[in-house]
């Protein structure tokens, strides 16, 4: 506004505010207001009193200044946010249900209702219990939606959990940990174990999170199997910094006659934190432009004791792709084959695609790396070439 401490020393004593300029050992103005001014009580009605003996209209008309930058994202919301883009593009739903359940639904999981908390005033005994994880809430609505004609589909669901085996957090609360749980469940019959398509899943949104894992067996890990998932047909989600980040594969007999689901059904679970903390080592995207130039596909299988893993196969065949430069390589299992007669036996069909970002490919070009990889699968796993 222009005014000097003399002016404004003179516009509150205009009006019986007794005020006087900063001396020199202070820099503010000291105001006494009069008794009968119960109005002013804050240094902000002191400036607003002297804006209306100054004249209001004669202040600048100037916006304040302040900061235009945006406000920061939450990394934690942006992670569920890319989760639940990733399941929706590859046709899952999204369900909310209670984070309370029925004891029944504790039961029907082989989950032990002594972990749960239970609430002394519940608001209905079907919501007593705080659920320990959250696919057997995922699982009490498959049945619902097999008997309401949908043949085939996938849930998934965002949600907290607590268990009285995890130790309590720094305010002496229950602690309360975030995950991500999906089901596929399929009335129609299909070829194949369901495991692989849980795992399909998994393996999209892991690509998508820029996320680096392996699969392993559950008797490879000295860890107990979550109820409700089979440990002979499942298999723990590995980080490469060997965090466990969850589980895939399909459920035990038992938790599907209770939740009368259907055969051809498989879920996972996935720690929402743990993903969280890999996100932070992988924050960097590799941005690869497309090539001008067209792929070539190649497959080959490969016949293993059934006592090899897919993951042993995969993993060898990644560490043979890993040495060829100016070459982008994308991996798919296309099928596991095993015969009737012989069950010591099986075979792994690989698809593989090249793509060069600096010529177009020929067949000759990309048997050398064909080759390489037979030869290191028979070394290595004793997996013959079929």
């Amino acid at each position: 506004m222009g005014l000097s401490d003399d002016d404004i020393c003179d516009l509150l004593n205009s009006v019986e505010i007794k005020s006087h300029g900063p001396e020199e050992e202070l820099d503010y103005i000291c105001i006494q207001s009069p008794f009968w001014r119960t109005d002013l009580e804050l240094s902000e009605d002191i400036v607003e009193e002297v804006g209306r003996l100054y004249g209001f209209d004669k202040l600048p008309r100037q916006l304040p200044m302040r900061s235009i930058k945006p406000a920061p994202r939450n990394p934690r919301r942006q992670l569920k946010q890319a989760i639940r883009q990733s399941l929706s593009h590859a046709g899952a739903n999204e369900v909310l249900t209670y984070s309370f359940v029925h004891e029944r639904v504790l039961k029907n999981a082989e989950q032990d209702p002594s972990r749960a908390y239970r609430l002394s005033n519940a608001l209905s005994p079907d919501l007593q219990y705080y659920r320990t994880s959250v696919l057997p809430s995922l699982l009490d609505k498959v049945h619902a939606n097999i008997k309401a004609g949908h043949d085939e589909f996938m849930l998934f669901e965002i949600g907290k959990i607590h268990d009285k085996e995890l130790p309590l957090n720094d305010e002496n609360l229950p602690s309360e940990q975030t995950f991500v749980d999906g089901v596929y469940a399929s009335k129609k019959p299909r070829a194949g174990a369901p495991f692989y398509k849980a795992r399909k899943l998994v393996d999209r949104l892991l690509a998508d999170l820029n996320v680096e894992a392996d699969f392993v067996k559950i008797a490879e890990l000295d860890a107990d199997v979550p109820a409700p998932f089979d440990g002979q047909r499942s298999a723990w989600i590995v980080a490469k910094n060997g965090d466990k980040l969850g589980i895939v594969g399909e459920l035990s007999q038992t938790a599907r006659r209770n939740f009368k689901l259907p055969d051809y059904t498989a879920a996972f679970s996935l720690d929402i934190e743990k993903l969280q903390d890999n996100l932070a080592e992988n924050r960097e995207y590799n941005y690869r432009p497309l090539s001008r130039f067209p792929s070539i596909s190649q497959d080959i299988s490969l016949r293993s004791s059934v006592e090899i893993s897919h993951n042993e196969l995969l993993r060898t065949v990644r560490q043979c792709l890993d040495g060829s430069e100016n070459l982008h390589c994308q991996i798919q299992t296309l099928g596991v084959y095993q015969p009737k007669d012989d069950a010591t036996i099986k075979t792994v069909t690989f698809r593989l695609t090249f793509t060069s970002y600096q010529q177009t490919l020929t067949d000759a070009e990309v048997k050398p790396i064909m080759d390489n990889i037979a030869t290191a699968a028979l070394t290595k796993l004793d997996a013959e070439r079929v």
